[in-house]
């Protein structure tokens, strides 16, 4: 049980189960704070958050009675997640501080909700998936590390329903489908679809939710075409569904099956691991499985109903080195169908993007491959264009020919999204633009990050993000962004009233604190944020430990995950495994884990009729040492656990005469992560390793190796 299919074994160290105390890394630091006369306060906060991008966001408060008269409000807006919506009139940019809306005719960038407290453990905003009207949207709201309610509200009223009670928990993705109209969507209940239209749920209008089912499966099972048609495949049949048919035939789905048959595939379809994109037309099918097969169907000429669809392409993908992330397909004007694919390097999970179409000969053909890429690659909405970003620089590329287009250099962008054909949203470190593609021109819209900021002479309000010379300025009444030259001004701590200083915090996830000196009056020293200055100085560590003892599923999407959330796991290796998985072996060692030892075999060691040699245990240690050596060149840690963690004294005794610390499963301070306990049915845990990893940051604990625990 490689990475442990079904349970994975979680080390803690902390306050509240205190196996080990550490020091925990300071996360959140004040810094440049100024005033104005009107004991106005302009101050920069720095969160970093493992797995996403730090940066610095401005906040605004007023001081009065030598406290904040109102909890600060975020100004400047970063990109951790953006959405165009309200038919490509509206921007709906999301971070850990807030939700803002952008107007592309106004020019207005406005808050719609703002925090009422530092997240002090936060974690990337959830996805959301908007109409394209802009009228309602769907969302997670978490319940536990697996489970979330999926729930619809509408904008305008803010009213809230919850669609699904119990539907799986995901950082990436939304169990929803809207229509291309953005007046329908279909979601993913107890194995089941089905379908809705919200402005008849909200007029309480629409039919029961039993006589809304389309039928078996999840939302994999499902695809909107661009015409407005409902793609569903069941089993191993293709049916083509009608919007109309969904609300005139619902009352009978549960004996007729609606929809048209349009073929059939040559295998069924797993909608737990498969995944599936149709052209326009429903002719053309490209069926990727579990992210390895990808295969390729066409109708036939002629054909209809239960017919069998030809095999164009299938075959195992394979890019020497990489393993897939994920998979997106759309058809090229000329008729092919192009993979888009996000790739993991085998061993350090460093991230690769590449396209790669599918000729009508079926043979598969590499158009792009670009190194160090984290957004994936995004589609204009006609299909004409594609945008990928690296580094410091952005590339579109032309999706006629795959020949390079356009090309933006000097400013890292951490989201993209397409406002219309021709219309590119950046989301950057520094700033969020609009390249317009017809003449290359790049609009600033507003500001992501800032170092620091100050008053202008009129009132408004400058920040300086690094560029030179020109600043963003804020004129905070009109919601309205612009870029104008001029010079930093040194910071005011300092007013009549008031003194400002950073200085020491006694919390210990605060690197300082922000403390307001009131002149006059009563005079006093508060921390500007009252939570910053609590005592607070629990410390949590936790250890995530993995078995290397059967097969290598899941490895590299776990080496990626630890590469992108920049954290370093336990591995415990048998000798067996290192004997069939060599190579796997040096990608592990090669990553940096720390490696630890089961056994060189798998043998009950507290069965004493299988040996009588009272060196057996260091002997057999001493065995894994040279195979995993001669294997990846790399040593062992000196950590071991017994095969089955079936170990008594004696045993342990054996092992640290060798020179080896036991780890014992069995102990209180060992939570075992159970996939059956937590009803994750159907999908083993290294395909929720990232619900985990977040589910521990959430916590204020942070991920190390055995050794750091102690």
């Amino acid at each position: 049980m490689i990475f442990f299919r079904r349970t994975l074994n979680l080390l803690l160290a902390g306050a509240a189960l205190l196996f080990f105390n550490a020091p925990f890394f300071a996360e959140i630091t004040f810094s440049s704070p100024t005033l104005n006369q009107n004991d106005e306060l302009l101050f920069t906060l720095s969160h970093k958050i493992s797995g996403s991008t730090e940066y610095s966001t401005v906040f605004k408060s007023k001081i009065k009675d030598g406290k904040a008269e109102y909890f600060p409000e975020a100004l400047t807006c970063f990109p951790e997640r953006m959405s165009v919506y309200g038919g490509a009139k509206k921007l709906l940019v999301r971070n850990r501080y807030g939700r803002a809306s952008y107007d592309f005719s106004e020019k207005k960038l406005s808050w719609l909700s703002r925090v009422s407290a530092i997240p002090e453990n936060a974690a990337s905003p959830l996805p959301i998936e908007i109409s394209a009207t802009g009228k309602w949207y769907c969302d997670l709201e978490r319940k536990d590390v697996f489970k979330g309610r999926l729930v619809l509200t509408e904008v305008s009223s803010g009213k809230k329903v919850v669609l699904n009670e119990n539907a799986p928990f995901s950082y990436s993705q939304v169990p929803v489908k809207w229509s291309p109209d953005g007046n329908n969507f279909l979601y993913e209940k107890n194995g089941a679809i089905y379908f809705c239209n919200p402005d008849l749920f909200f007029k309480k209008l629409l039919i029961q939710e039993e006589y809304r089912k389309l039928g078996e499966g999840t939302i994999r099972n499902v695809v909107w075409n661009e015409n407005g048609y409902v793609t569903y495949i069941s089993k191993d049949l293709i049916f083509q569904v009608d919007i109309k048919e969904l609300f005139t035939l619902g009352l009978y789905s549960d004996f007729i099956q609606i929809g048209k048959i349009i073929g059939r595939l040559p295998q069924k379809f797993d909608g737990d691991s498969d995944r599936f994109w149709v052209n326009k037309n429903s002719s053309e099918f490209v069926v990727i499985r579990g992210d390895e097969v990808v295969s390729y169907y066409k109708r036939k000429k002629g054909e209809d109903g239960g017919a069998f669809v030809q095999i164009a392409h299938s075959r195992s993908f394979n890019e020497v080195g990489m393993s897939v992330l994920n998979f997106n397909v759309f058809w090229t004007d000329s008729g092919e169908p192009a993979l888009c694919a996000k790739l993991a390097k085998n061993g350090s999970g460093e991230q690769s993007s590449a396209v790669y179409t599918i000729g009508s000969n079926g043979k598969m053909t590499r158009r792009i491959y670009i190194k160090n890429t984290h957004n994936g690659i995004s589609v204009s909405p006609d299909k004409m264009f594609l945008a990928i970003t690296t580094g410091e620089n952005t590339f579109i590329y032309s999706a006629k020919d795959f020949s390079p287009y356009h090309q933006i250099i000097g400013e890292r962008v951490v989201s993209i999204v397409w406002r219309d054909n021709g219309n590119l949203i950046l989301g950057g470190v520094r700033n969020v633009s609009k390249l317009t593609l017809m003449d290359y021109s790049l609009e600033t819209l507003f500001a992501s990050s800032a170092q620091k900021a100050w008053w202008t002479d009129d009132g408004r309000i400058a920040f300086d993000n690094g560029i030179e010379k020109e600043k963003f300025i804020l004129d905070q009444k009109k919601s309205l962004w612009s870029k104008e030259n001029c010079q930093p001004q040194k910071e005011l701590l300092q007013n009549d009233n008031y003194r400002v200083f950073c200085g020491t915090s006694r919390n210990a996830l605060y690197g300082n604190s922000l403390y307001v000196r009131n002149l006059l009056g009563n005079i006093s020293t508060r921390a500007l944020v009252a939570r910053s200055a609590v005592v607070n100085d629990e410390s949590r560590k936790a250890a995530l430990v993995f078995d290397a003892d059967e097969n290598p599923d899941g490895l590299n999407s776990i080496l990626a995950l630890c590469h992108i959330y920049g954290i370093k796991c336990n591995f415990f290796f048998n000798g067996e495994f290192i004997r069939r998985y060599p190579s796997e072996t040096k990608q592990i060692a090669a990553s940096g884990h720390e490696c630890a030892a089961i056994f060189f075999n798998n043998i009950d060691l507290t069965n004493r009729y299988v040996y009588s040699d009272p060196k057996f245990v260091s002997k057999g240690l001493a065995r894994l040492e040279d195979q995993f050596y001669l294997c990846s060149g790399r040593e062992l840690s000196l950590y071991w656990h017994a095969p089955f963690n079936k170990a008594d004294e004696k045993i342990r005794a054996e092992g640290a005469a060798a020179g080896y610390q036991y780890v014992d499963f069995d102990a209180p301070q060992i939570i075992a992560i159970s996939a059956e306990k937590n009803k994750v049915s159907g999908l083993a845990l290294f395909e929720r390793f990232d619900l985990i990893i977040n589910e521990i940051f959430a916590t204020g604990a942070d991920v190390v190796t055995l050794s750091r625990l102690r």
